[in-house]
């Protein structure tokens, strides 16, 4: 700042407003527009810093790679995931809330059970969305199987109770559900079925995907 005086003295006419602000701009010019020599050979992470642009705006050039590992970053397990399983939609949220399952683990049991139709019965004899044998509908409370809401709320809350049983442990609750849980017990875990091993793999790439 001591040869402002000498270059102000030097130069006639001129306000020091004007010279003031014609030294701004070179001293802009020549720093803004690069990158110091000493980050020059920095990795992008070390560069916390850079001028991007004709306007005096900085970013930090780890934003980018930032976001990019943000949206790769698995979702947080939730029972709503904001899909649609079409008329059944609100049964089943309802049925995820109640019985604090995710609304996804319902819809992929029903999917493997009955592919989305209320009105199917298997060879064995089980029932409707979630495929409820006639014995275990009636322990849950289940009047009419064929209907959507007490089969879903049903199944529902038997996964619930399954779980229970088996710690939260998810693929022995799929496997007790499909070959019933003193099946699970005696074997210590998912029985040798191929069925139910298949079933229980099916089912958990469903709900995952």
């Amino acid at each position: 700042m001591q040869s402002l005086g000498t270059v102000q003295s030097s130069i006639s006419g001129t306000s020091s407003s004007s010279l003031f602000d014609s030294m701004l701009e070179e001293m802009l010019e020549n720093s803004l527009g690069l990158v110091p020599d000493s980050f020059s050979d920095a990795s992008s992470s070390q560069r916390s810093l850079h001028y991007n642009g004709a306007n005096p705006v900085f970013e930090p050039t780890m934003l980018p790679s930032l976001m990019k590992a943000r949206k790769s970053m698995p979702a947080p397990l939730d029972k709503h995931t904001g899909n649609h399983y079409g008329q059944y939609t609100d049964i089943i949220n309802q049925a995820a809330d109640q019985y604090n399952l995710p609304s996804g683990l319902i819809a992929s049991i029903i999917q493997h059970e009955s592919n989305f139709k209320s009105d199917t019965v298997s060879r064995a004899g089980a029932q409707g969305l979630m495929q409820l044998m006639p014995g275990t509908a009636k322990f849950l409370g289940v009047t009419d199987s064929f209907d959507p809401a007490q089969n879903i709320k049903g199944g529902a809350r038997y996964l619930r109770q399954m779980l229970d049983q088996f710690n939260g442990n998810i693929e022995h609750a799929l496997a007790a559900y499909n070959a019933g849980p003193g099946n699970v017990r005696k074997y210590g875990g998912i029985p040798p079925f191929k069925e139910t091993q298949s079933y229980v793999q099916k089912v958990l790439n469903t709900f995952r995907a």
